[in-house]
């Protein structure tokens, strides 16, 4: 009897673990959906600006983004991220084995904020020039202008000109 109650347990622990572990997958696939992609720039400039965008250090992309538009990426909030600015659309080349990018930025900037979103307004009538996104009705909204929670959002402390 005693035998029969101790697999009886067992079994049941195991159904709840199972059960648990795909509460928590689900769990984290409807964060990300709630925080949105993780990382955003919107071009507040009247002209157009090119980004790039490294990921603890290794490049990931660049991208061109026209004046008042944004550019979009998915990331893994926990890493740590750099950005490079430059204040008009420029042709980027990258080296096959390293992370030198030609020609420099005009701006770089270091981006410390594990666990936290990357929304940014990039506006040169400004300063800074590259700040955390305010959001619609200056902020009291809680949302960026694209929609993604602010709650969670980076400061501009976590910001650092190189």
């Amino acid at each position: 009897m005693k035998s029969i109650k101790n697999i009886f347990v067992s079994i049941v622990s195991v159904i709840v673990l199972l059960i648990s572990q795909s509460s928590v997958a689900g769990t984290a696939g409807l964060l990300k959906q709630m925080q949105g992609p993780g990382f955003e720039v919107f071009n507040k400039s009247s002209n157009p600006i090119t980004i790039t965008v490294f990921m603890d250090g290794k490049f990931l992309k660049y991208a061109d983004i026209a004046s008042n538009q944004k550019f979009v990426q998915d990331i893994d909030v926990k890493q740590p991220m750099q950005l490079g600015v430059y204040t008009q659309k420029t042709k980027i080349s990258t080296g096959t084995f390293s992370r030198e990018i030609e020609p420099k930025p005009n701006f770089f900037y270091s981006i410390n904020a594990p666990g936290k979103t990357k929304y940014l307004t990039w506006n040169p009538a400004k300063t800074p020039n590259l700040y955390p996104q305010t959001g619609t009705f200056m902020g009291m909204s809680g949302k960026s202008d694209s929609g993604y929670p602010l709650s969670s959002n980076l400061t501009q402390g976590q910001i650092s000109k190189q």
